[in-house]
C-alpha cells in the first residue's frame, strides 16, 4: 500500500515504481512460462520427428502397403481354391428330394399276363389292369456316394494348374513388393534431396543475410548505391520464398510417404541422408547372374509355360471316359405301385465317344499356346539382360556426372567465401560478391539434379536386378 505524508508526490512515486517491479515480475514470469511451454513442444516435436532410416521404410511399406497386401490375399485366394480342388479326389455325396401333392393323377397299365401265365389261374392280370395314383403328399428321395476313379487322373493334373496358379500369384507378389520398394527408395531419395536443398537454401539465405548488413553499412557510408542495396533485398526475399516452397514440398513428400508405407498421413518423421555407395561395387557380369536368377517376369515366363503344357495334358485326358464306384438309395414315398425303396452298388460310366472333333481341334490350340509360352520364356531372359545392361550404363553415367558437379559445387563455394571474405576488406565490388553468389546458386542446383539423376539411376538399377530391400 502507499502512504501519504507531507512528501505525496515522493511518496507516489515510490508507490508507482513498486507497480512497475510488479508488473515486470509477472511479465517476466509469465515469459518465462511461454518460453518453457515453447521448449517442451519443441521438444515433444523433436522425439516425435524420429529418424525413419531407408531400411526401415522399406521394411513397414513391405508390410503395410495396401496394394501389397491385397497381392497377399490373392496369394491366400489361390492356395484356397488348390485346397478345394483337394477335396475332389475324395467320394462325393448327393441327395436328391421332391415332394408335394400331383396336379394329375398318374395312370399306369398293367399287360395282360405281365405277371406270367401259369395253368391253374391262367395269365396273371388276366385282364389289363389300370392302377392310378390317389392325389396326396408322395414324394421321391434318392441319395448317391461316388468315389472318382478314373477322373484321379485329371483332378491331378487340376491340381498342378492350380499349384502353377499359385506360383504365378507368388511372383506378382513378389513384383508388387519390389515396385513397392523401388516407390519408397525413389521418394525416400526425394525427401531426402529436399531436405539437403533446405539446408543449402538456408545457408544461402544467412549468406545474404551477412551480405545486407555488409551492404547497409556501406550505404551509410555512400559506398553503395541505394539500387545495389534493394538488388541484396530482393534477392533475399527471393531466397526466403524458394524456402517457403521447399518447406511445402516437404510437407508433401512426406504425406505421400506416409500413405505409401500404409501409415497416418499426419506422421512426423525426418529422413537421413544416404552415402553414396562405391563404384567398384557395381559389377555387370554379377548383375546380370543376380537378375536371372531374382527377377519375377523370368520365372512367371517360365511358370507360364508349364501351366500351357499342363493345360495341354489336361484336354487330351478328356479322352478318358469318367468311372466312378458308388452306391445308390432311392426311396418313394406314397407312390403305392412303386417299391418303397432300392438300393444299388456298382460303378457309374460317363462318356462321350463322339464329339465332332472338337477335343482334337481345343488339343491343338493348348499346343500352340504352349509354343508360345516357350517362345515368350526364351524373350523374357533376353529383355531382362537387355534392361539390366541400359540401367547399369546409365548408373554409371549418373555417377560420373554427380562426381563433376560436386567438383564444381565445391570450387564455387570455396570461390563464395574468398569473394565474400575480399568485400569484407573492400577489395571487390558488391556487383562481384553477388554474381559469385548466383553461381553458387547455379552450382547447388546442378549437383542437387545430378544427385537425384543418380538416386533415381540407382532404383531403376535395384529394380532391374530384382531387389526387394
Amino acid at each position: 500500500m502507499c502512504r501519504r505524508g507531507s512528501k505525496g508526490r515522493s511518496n507516489r512515486r515510490i508507490c508507482l515504481k513498486d507497480l512497475s517491479d510488479r508488473e515486470k515480475y509477472r511479465t517476466t514470469n509469465t515469459s518465462a512460462a511461454v518460453i518453457g511451454i515453447l521448449v517442451l513442444a519443441a521438444i515433444a516435436s523433436a522425439q516425435s520427428a524420429s529418424v525413419l532410416t531407408i531400411d526401415d521404410a522399406v521394411a513397414l511399406a513391405l508390410k503395410g502397403n495396401r496394394d501389397v497386401q491385397a497381392a497377399a490375399l490373392e496369394v491366400d485366394r489361390a492356395r484356397e481354391g488348390t485346397a478345394a480342388l483337394k477335396s475332389k479326389r475324395l467320394p462325393q455325396f448327393q441327395i436328391y428330394a421332391l415332394g408335394g401333392i400331383p396336379l394329375t393323377r398318374a395312370t399306369a397299365t398293367v399287360p395282360e399276363g405281365a405277371l406270367g401265365t401259369y395253368p391253374a389261374t391262367g395269365p396273371i392280370p388276366g385282364p389289363n389292369v389300370s392302377v392310378t395314383t390317389a392325389r396326396q403328399l408322395s414324394g421321391v428321395l434318392v441319395g448317391q456316394a461316388l468315389q472318382p476313379g478314373s477322373q484321379l487322373w485329371k483332378i491331378h493334373l487340376d491340381l498342378i494348374s492350380s499349384r502353377i496358379r499359385e506360383d504365378l500369384a507368388q511372383q506378382r507378389l513378389r513384383q508388387k513388393r519390389q515396385e513397392t520398394a523401388q516407390c519408397v527408395r525413389q521418394l525416400y531419395d526425394q525427401m531426402a534431396q529436399t531436405q539437403a536443398q533446405i539446408e543449402s537454401a538456408e545457408a544461402e539465405e544467412k549468406t545474404l543475410v551477412e551480405l545486407q548488413g555488409e551492404t547497409d553499412r556501406r550505404l551509410v557510408d555512400l559506398a553503395v548505391l541505394k539500387s545495389e542495396s534493394f538488388d541484396v533485398r530482393a534477392r533475399l526475399s527471393r531466397q526466403r520464398h524458394q524456402l517457403v516452397k521447399l518447406r511445402d514440398s516437404s510437407k508433401t513428400q512426406k504425406e505421400s510417404f506416409n500413405r505409401l508405407l500404409g501409415r497416418d498421413l499426419e506422421l512426423e518423421f525426418s529422413v537421413e541422408l544416404q552415402m553414396l555407395p562405391a563404384t567398384e561395387e557395381m559389377n555387370l557380369a554379377a548383375a546380370q547372374k543376380l537378375a536371372l536368377r531374382q527377377r519375377p517376369e523370368i520365372q512367371d515366363a517360365q511358370l507360364q509355360t508349364r501351366k500351357a503344357e499342363t493345360e495341354l495334358r489336361r484336354e487330351r485326358a478328356e479322352y478318358v471316359p469318367d468311372i466312378s464306384a458308388g452306391f445308390t438309395y432311392a426311396a418313394f414315398p406314397n407312390v403305392s405301385f412303386l417299391p418303397q425303396n432300392f438300393a444299388v452298388a456298382g460303378f457309374v460310366l460317363q462318356w462321350q465317344p463322339f464329339d465332332w472333333g472338337e477335343k482334337r481341334h481345343k488339343s491343338r490350340s493348348l499346343r500352340d499356346a504352349a509354343q508360345q509360352a516357350t517362345l515368350a520364356e526364351r524373350d523374357a531372359e533376353q529383355q531382362v539382360l537387355l534392361d539390366v545392361n541400359s540401367k547399369f550404363r546409365a548408373l554409371s553415367e549418373a555417377r560420373m556426372l554427380l562426381d563433376t558437379t560436386a567438383l564444381v559445387q565445391q570450387a564455387q563455394r570455396e570461390t563464395l567465401r574468398e569473394t565474400m571474405n575480399r568485400y569484407a576488406e573492400k577489395a571487390v565490388l558488391l556487383s562481384d560478391a553477388l554474381q559469385q553468389q548466383g553461381a553458387v546458386v547455379q552450382a547447388d542446383s546442378e549437383y542437387q539434379s545430378a544427385l537425384a539423376s543418380f538416386w533415381k539411376a540407382k532404383a531403376d538399377f535395384d529394380r532391374a536386378l530384382g531387389r526387394e530391400y
